[in-house]
């Protein structure tokens, strides 16, 4: 499965898999964060990690940038973090799945 195209579609009416959000590599650096595009913030606390941050598209891939990095760039940086990203449990997933 290719990870990076499954990525780029995740986020649909603001919502992402929890098995999705997991496989969004961290952003660390990037030569232009001016380039970076907010998409929104999450909050979760799963079984296997903890998100608080922001999901954001840059060069087309997307990524998770942590709370404490979006903290360190604001005074160089606006971020634009309006929308919620809500995130889907595995097992709400299924369930809705079933349903249909």
């Amino acid at each position: 499965m290719d990870w990076q195209n499954t990525l780029s579609q995740a986020i649909q009416e603001n919502k992402i898999r929890e098995l999705y959000l997991y496989k969004v590599p961290v952003l660390k650096t990037c030569d232009n964060w001016a380039a970076v595009k907010e998409l929104g913030r999450v909050s979760f606390k799963g079984k296997h990690a903890t998100y608080n941050g922001a999901l954001v598209k840059y060069a087309e891939s997307l990524y998770f940038v942590p709370e404490a990095r979006i903290e360190a760039l604001a005074p160089y940086r606006k971020w634009n973090l309006k929308n919620t990203i809500d995130v889907i449990s595995e097992e709400d997933f299924k369930k809705q799945t079933r349903k249909k």
